[in-house]
């Protein structure tokens, strides 16, 4: 499973990047800062070829991968991690006005549906769809929403610590608060499928879970625009995903003594207008700038695929038999 590399037309390094090759890589020279690549000896000339393009930046992203097939796929994965650093930005990039935030938002809104349709195969919803998901998978669908909803709290306290406006100060704390306390609600649930408080104690989310939850909190440090942006994903109803649960954990003798509790938790969002919450945000925002609206985009995108990686990593887990449940540090 891979999340997406390429957010690029036309990479380039920055106009400031300075690049001295060494016997076995590149030393990346950005104002005060090194950055010390080691390449792959079998693949060195074409990695130096990739950096004279890219100081360039007259190559397509597209066009990189085809004149560089040694690297292949890692073109993109090259590219990833020089953005990481700040080092190259796209050149077909046209300026353009900057955009108020509740402008931008609408915009962001209608690119995260076009994401979503590149994934139509979110494997727990079609064998819910399909009457064929198990007992163990929907413990496990729900034992990593717990992980999500107690680590909830903690995620969203760093958002608080930045200086923001008094409306966005208050909304973000009246959405803390109200998102506490909800890790008790799921826990009945599992209590009703058997687990005990010493294995709730001791669980160990499933890698893409908990991929999801430090993206959430990184964003929430270090950057609030993707932060308040990726809210609305974690609150928006799923279609029909929650009467096709219901009706499936009936089939396997799951009681409502397990499904009430996560339908009761999505009841106090809906009640409490938790979909609209990145919208309420953004009517905040005065305006973003081209490059940050690109780089919400770019995290928004990201934290989607990552979702339905999440839920992919569910069906893959707890839908192999013999698979250790619940997933327990010992």
């Amino acid at each position: 499973m891979t999340v997406t590399t390429n957010f690029f037309t036309r990479p380039v390094l920055r106009s400031h990047v300075g690049v001295e090759l060494t016997d076995d890589g590149c030393v990346l020279r950005c104002r005060n800062q090194e950055y010390e690549l080691e390449f792959d000896p079998e693949r060195y000339s074409e990695s130096v070829r990739l950096l004279k393009l890219l100081e360039n930046g007259d190559s397509t992203f597209d066009e990189l991968t085809l004149q560089l097939p040694s690297l292949g796929g890692g073109v993109g994965e090259i590219c990833r991690d020089l953005d990481r650093f700040g080092l190259i930005t796209d050149a077909a990039f046209v300026p353009a006005a900057a955009k108020s935030g509740a402008q931008f938002y609408r915009e962001l809104e209608r690119f995260v549906e076009r994401v979503k349709l590149r994934y139509n195969d979110r494997p727990l919803y079609q064998r819910l769809h399909e009457g064929t998901a198990t007992r163990e998978e929907l413990i496990g669908y729900v034992l990593e929403y717990y992980h999500i909803v107690l680590m909830c709290p903690g995620l969203l306290a760093p958002s608080l610590s930045h200086h923001e406006s008094r409306a966005t100060r208050r909304i973000l704390q009246n959405f803390f608060t109200s998102e506490l306390d909800h890790d008790v609600l799921i826990e009945k649930a599992l209590f009703a499928a058997g687990l005990s408080r010493g294995q709730l104690d001791c669980l160990v989310p499933l890698p893409m879970t908990f991929s999801v939850c430090a993206s959430l909190g990184v964003y929430a440090r270090q950057h609030p625009l993707s932060f308040k942006a990726c809210l609305f994903l974690f609150e928006q109803p799923d279609g029909d995903f929650n009467s096709l649960f219901k009706m499936r954990c009936e089939q396997v003798g799951l009681s409502a003594d397990f499904y009430g509790p996560v339908f009761e938790h999505a009841q106090i969002n809906d009640e409490g207008d938790h979909e609209n919450i990145s919208r309420t945000l953004f009517g905040d925002v005065a305006c973003l700038s081209d490059e940050e609206q690109t780089v919400v985009k770019r995290h928004v995108a990201i934290l989607v695929e990552s979702l339905v990686l999440m839920e992919r990593q569910i069906v893959e887990y707890y839908g192999t038999p013999g698979s250790a449940i619940p997933r327990c540090f010992e």
